[in-house]
């Protein structure tokens, strides 16, 4: 890269005070860009993100630089002001991908020629942290579960071992025989669920209907609906509710939210489900990166059912945590880690003895 007329184009920055301590120090990438759309100074960390040393920029012309920076240079600014930081990101053919929040400053030497100041803050390493926090916190959610499977096996193999021990010294109590074979099964139960908490999709993701994954969700608990007499409300309210998703997953998802809300209620409860665009007052988390699509989708479902206690309810998502006699804890972590998958929030709100609702917010399909 040529540095050709850098001796002339460095005249209009000697007025600013930069020099080659202040060049090399700063943690931060500066870059100004002169009246005749060249690089008239840039600094070592600058070059961090643009490649090559300070001497090999200054001169050069401003579409020289990454295509993102030149049309964040080309917007209009007025003097004396300042465009906010943006998120810019690139491909270099030698270094790769890069990433950087950018700001550009219009602003005048004292003799009197306009130039524009651009910040550079790179990402990178930033982007590298975030990697590893949510490394880290997979990693401590696997050694939680992990050690919540070990004490529930523990516990399930003192009745199993003590049975095995009085049969081999020939007494073989029938209620204890029972206690055994239950908890083997309770075993069995734990190691499906742990299956299917780490298991992979079986299919790819693809454009699916919110009401379709329901109304195949329903089918499974048809019968405790009718047993129980439980009155089933369908409230869908807009045709466009498509996702990008897994269906059999998402059915499994919604499944375990209606076994739940069938369990809690006795005869003649209400089941109510919604799907609706998300209104004002509905939390607005950052479900997908990209620009929107449109509006978030919020499916409800809600029952009448015994509700949840107010200090349990911090805890519902939590692998192993159960009120259930013969539950595993299982069914709504797994729920709450397919949702995610899904890049959808999910939610709880619960009055004691008045009912639980669940809502769930996806982000909706792009247009086919």
């Amino acid at each position: 890269m040529s540095n050709a007329g850098s001796e002339g184009s460095g005249v209009a920055v000697t007025g600013l005070g930069l020099t080659g301590v202040f060049r090399d120090s700063l943690p931060c990438g500066l870059l100004v860009v002169d009246a005749a759309d060249r690089v008239c100074w840039v600094n070592t960390a600058a070059t961090r993100l643009l490649g090559g040393q300070p001497a090999d920029w200054v001169g050069q012309p401003m579409e020289s630089l990454p295509a993102p920076l030149v049309a964040l240079l080309r917007e209009p600014m007025p003097e004396g002001t300042e465009e906010s930081g943006r998120d810019l990101e690139w491909e270099d053919p030698r270094w790769g991908r890069m990433i950087c929040r950018a700001t550009v400053a219009g602003l005048r030497t004292p003799g009197g020629e306009r130039l524009r100041w651009l910040t550079l803050q790179d990402l990178r390493p930033l982007e590298r942290v975030e990697r590893e926090l949510v490394r880290l916190d997979r990693l401590a959610s696997i050694g939680t579960l992990a050690a919540s499977v070990a004490h529930e096996i523990k516990n399930a193999l003192v009745a199993i071992k003590t049975f095995v021990e009085l049969a081999h010294s020939g007494e073989k109590p029938a209620e204890l025989g029972e206690v055994a074979l239950r908890e083997l099964k309770r075993v069995e139960s734990i190691i499906l669920q742990m299956l299917r908490f780490t298991g992979a999709p079986r299919q790819q993701a693809g454009r699916v209907r919110l009401r379709d994954i329901l109304e195949h969700s329903l089918r499974l608990v048809q019968e405790p609906l009718k047993l129980k007499a439980i009155r089933l409300e369908r409230r869908y309210g807009t045709e466009q509710d498509w996702i990008l998703g897994n269906e059999y997953q998402l059915e499994q998802a919604f499944v375990n939210l209606l076994i739940n809300a069938v369990e809690s209620m006795t005869t003649g409860g209400t089941l109510t489900l919604e799907i609706a665009p998300a209104g004002p007052s509905d939390p607005t988390p950052a479900l997908r990166e990209g620009p929107a699509t449109g509006p978030l989708l919020r499916v409800t479902v809600a029952d009448t059912g015994s509700g949840i206690a107010p200090e349990n309810l911090p805890h519902v998502f939590e692998p192993f945590f159960t009120t259930k006699r013969e539950g595993t804890g299982l069914g709504l972590a797994i729920t709450r880690r397919i949702f995610e998958e899904h890049q959808a929030a999910v939610s709880v709100e619960s009055r004691l003895h008045h009912g639980t609702a669940f809502h769930v917010l996806f982000p909706p399909a792009p247009s086919a």
